[in-house]
């Protein structure tokens, strides 16, 4: 690996040196506040509307697919085309452009009203991103890789369509293109998780190599792909009706096989390593839950749509930005009572807004401002241990 001049190295601020430092921390501490306003919303604090782009669930729905989740995704994947290439991964200026675009539309979206000036200032950042992402990855011809672009591209594209939607100017319910980004970003998740939990579960658990059965990661990941395209290409509804929660099932039932060859009951006894497992088996559930309520009318879309998100995304972010964040500041891959109680609390929050809701109803408000208290309390925990983590350099010395 080309290794920068450690002295241009030690003059820029540690938060700047790779790009999970700044989009871990920023993002997980954004969080906390979305999830604190959103939880003062259904307990009552009506007032708080003003500050969520004066429509709630607009902002809800946007700020944590984007503006948090899409964060996460641009700090891991801006830091790992280091990994793949053997190029240094951005940081310094670059690095801090990119962040503030993204920060500066975080608080433009929280305080401001829909304006044009908002849209183009969070339309900015992830393109830049994928720019960067880019580049290495062409320069080693590492194509196997370069699919994470045209996904980042296409969740700008329902980032416009979602501001397009807020300004009138674009006459698309806000679930169905909400439910589109939520599908590209499962299948990231999935793609990635399926790279990273067999061979984390192997070495934390210092157990035989978890091999990979190449006809098994294939069914998996083709029916994942084929759900994003299902979701975008014009295919009529009465076809559309069947064909798409068939495919939920298969894409489910293949994930599931491929699952139970990792081996998850070994990493009961490894905290950084469960909460990966969990997530990847709410993902799982998600998508069966999806598939039940579109062919049988069971159950409610809300909870399986959070099942998927809160459960699956959401916890495989905090198992993933917990071991990331240690691995590559050069500390030991062990996490402290605080995390733990991190990681139960996220799940709890899980449960309350999926199997709390199903079993009783008439709670949902409850089950709402609750859950969002869970999400932010986890998080919190996050921000407070892994803040000097982030903020300071590496404990070996190397850049990064």
């Amino acid at each position: 690996m080309q290794i920068l001049d450690n002295e241009k190295e030690q003059r820029m601020l540690p938060i700047f040196r790779l790009a999970f430092r700044p989009f871990f921390l920023g993002a997980s501490l954004f969080s906390v506040i979305a999830m604190l306003l959103w939880a003062a919303f259904w307990a009552g604090y009506s007032n708080v509307a003003n500050w969520m782009y004066h429509d709630p669930i607009w902002w809800h729905s946007h700020e944590m697919l984007f503006g948090f989740t899409g964060a996460i995704i641009i700090g891991f994947l801006l830091t790992a085309v280091q990994n793949w290439t053997g190029n240094p991964g951005i940081r310094g200026r670059k690095l801090a452009v990119i962040f503030g675009l993204w920060l500066i539309a975080r608080v433009g979206i929280l305080f401001g009203s829909p304006n044009l000036v908002w849209m183009v200032a969070d339309l900015l950042w992830m393109p830049l991103a994928g720019y960067f992402l880019a580049v290495p990855i062409l320069l080693r011809r590492q194509l196997n890789n370069l699919f994470f672009v045209p996904l980042i591209l296409l969740l700008t594209a329902l980032n416009a369509a979602f501001h397009a939607i807020s300004l009138n100017w674009l006459a698309l319910p806000l679930r169905s293109v909400s439910f589109v980004a939520i599908l590209v970003i499962s299948l990231i998740v999935l793609v990635v998780g399926g790279r990273v939990i067999p061979f984390f579960t192997w070495r934390g658990t210092q157990s035989e190599p978890i091999t990979r059965i190449t006809w098994l990661e294939r069914g998996a990941l083709i029916p994942t792909w084929l759900l994003v395209l299902h979701s975008i290409l014009p295919i009529p509804e009465a076809v559309a009706s069947y064909s798409f929660p068939l495919l939920l099932l298969m894409t489910a039932t293949m994930h599931l096989l491929r699952f139970l060859r990792w081996r998850t009951l070994s990493t009961l006894r490894v905290p950084l390593l469960w909460l990966l497992h969990v997530a990847y088996l709410f993902l799982i559930l998600g998508l069966t839950l999806l598939a039940v309520v579109q062919l049988t009318g069971w159950g409610a879309y809300s909870i399986a749509l959070h099942c998927l998100t809160v459960g699956g995304i959401g916890c495989m972010i905090l198992a993933m930005i917990a071991r990331v964040s240690l691995g590559h500041t050069g500390r030991e891959l062990k996490i402290g009572a605080m995390m733990k109680v991190a990681f139960v609390t996220l799940v709890i929050a899980t449960l309350t807004r999926t199997v709390f809701l199903l079993l009783m109803p008439e709670l949902a408000v409850n089950a709402y401002w609750l859950s969002g208290l869970l999400w932010a309390l986890a998080f919190s925990i996050f921000c407070w241990v892994y803040f000097p983590v982030l903020t300071s350099p590496r404990v070996d010395g190397r850049p990064g």
